[in-house]
């Protein structure tokens, strides 16, 4: 007879998931909310916790609920151990025939081609819809790690995750948007110095640092220091500030091409602004990959 003893531990499913939505809500109350239960309880369920362990898993302060470096470290297992729960239960499912639809999440940029071509893909291969969510890439990484989406469609640099690969999409590069009546608007083409004094509007820097920070990069190099007139996290949005006369904006190629806004005038931008485009990346369970990548092609 075989005997299995797993000495008992002050860790179980609910208590990871306590903490781990305390770290993302940085409220007790908040995160009650997320929980769907009252604040008296998760105050007492944090302490008990913390007792257990012997540790301090946040330091309590007017910024809210901050993880100490313990908390930090139970945060970052618990999004490992809670997506691996997830996974599991989905791979007992599928192989008991009770397969869900694949989970995907994608950035606007994704729109002009990836996403069709990766939906026309599975439908083509009989599978259920997926369940499609639009969402930035820190969202996307937190929600492939604890196990809420199974891919996506998102712009690195990509961390990396248990169990999931990720492969490049391709780059696209940035053609400028202006207001239709700018002077520079009737141009074939631009180079980045020509427009580095102008008033942008861009993304806000949380949602794309990386590209921001070259954009402000490219500024400097061209003797101007990057001057923001306004921000907007969709490109629609940026484009009807653009055409309001508010300032210019950055637009990919694959945009350019394929929308249209009455008042805008889009001009390429030349290679001296080389460095400057937005790339994009597929991530998935390791088990989808090969599926996914196979409808989805790099964009010239």
């Amino acid at each position: 007879m075989i005997c299995y003893s797993y000495r008992m531990t002050a860790l179980d499913h609910r208590a990871l998931r306590q903490v781990l939505a305390i770290a993302d809500a940085g409220t007790l109350r908040a995160a009650a909310r997320i929980l769907n239960v009252s604040q008296p309880p998760l105050t007492a369920a944090l302490r008990q916790l913390e007792a257990r362990l012997g540790v301090a898993l946040f330091d309590r302060s007017v910024r809210g609920m901050v993880p100490t470096p313990a908390g930090a470290a139970l945060v970052a297992e618990a999004r490992v151990i809670l997506g691996r729960l997830q996974r599991a239960e989905a791979r007992v499912r599928a192989a008991g025939g009770r397969s869900r639809p694949i989970r995907i999440g994608f950035v606007s940029a994704a729109l002009n081609g990836p996403l069709p071509a990766l939906l026309n893909g599975l439908r083509a291969e009989g599978e259920p819809t997926p369940q499609l969510m639009e969402m930035s890439t820190p969202e996307q990484i937190d929600a492939l790690g604890v196990g809420r989406i199974d891919a996506g469609l998102l712009h690195p640099p990509v961390p990396a995750l248990p169990d999931f690969d990720s492969v490049s999409l391709g780059r696209d590069p940035f053609w400028v948007a202006l207001p239709a009546d700018h002077p520079l608007a009737g141009r074939e083409a631009l180079r980045f110095a020509e427009i580095a004094d102008q008033p942008f509007v861009l993304f806000p820097e949380a949602q794309g640092p990386v590209l921001y920070d070259r954009i402000r990069t490219l500024a400097a190099a061209a003797g101007h220091p990057l001057t923001v007139a306004a921000e907007a996290r969709r490109v629609h949005s940026q484009l009807a500030i653009v055409a309001g006369g508010v300032g210019i904006a950055l637009v990919t190629r694959s945009t350019a091409r394929t929308l249209s806004f009455t008042g805008v005038a889009t001009v390429p931008l030349l290679a001296e602004g080389a460095g400057l485009y937005l790339a994009l990346h597929l991530m998935a369970d390791s088990r989808l990959m090969g599926r996914l990548a196979a409808f989805t092609q790099p964009s010239s």
